[in-house]
């Protein structure tokens, strides 16, 4: 039986392997941008802030007002009134939902975002209220750094798959 030896057939297998693990990085990028969309969401447990109080018309100690406001997720700005009923406005643009993922360079590069017009007083590292970050609101450079290994481990593991196939 005759063999024959084709020039270049190294050089095609390992360029061959390079789009297998493009393939595989591409899907872990998209599963590490999952990932980091699902951490950044959640919402830290509800504070005094978040919770109904009835009409107080006692002043505390350093307030020019009495408290009676609270912010109601999903709703906004809510207040007791002196008659027993509840005002408020709708203005929340519910955050938690707002999130996506937008592919950019043929998938090698996830953007993650959120169009609520106040995301970024919540979530960016460089604009965030700091009352936000007193009650618990995580920002993109903490999740990123919290989560960035379990994000390669997505990555490697896709291009360890694509590679044994």
């Amino acid at each position: 039986m005759a063999t024959e030896t084709i020039k270049g057939m190294d050089n095609l297998l390992r360029k061959l392997d390079r789009v297998a693990a493009l393939k595989g990085a591409k899907r872990g990028l998209k599963a590490g941008a999952k990932h980091i969309k699902d951490k950044i969401k959640k919402y830290p447990p509800s504070t005094q802030a978040n919770s109904p109080r009835g009409f107080n018309s006692f002043y505390s100690l350093g307030n020019r007002r009495p408290n009676n406001r609270w912010y109601e997720r999903g709703y906004g700005p809510r207040w007791a009134r002196k008659d027993g009923s509840i005002g408020g406005r709708k203005t929340s643009e519910d955050l938690i939902n707002k999130w996506g993922i937008a592919e950019r360079a043929g998938g090698l590069q996830q953007v993650i975002g959120n169009n609520a017009s106040y995301s970024i007083y919540v979530h960016s590292a460089d604009d965030q209220a700091r009352f936000h970050g007193r009650r618990g609101w995580k920002t993109d450079e903490q999740v990123l750094d919290e989560e960035g290994d379990e994000v390669l481990k997505f990555i490697q593991h896709e291009i360890d798959k694509e590679l044994s196939r």
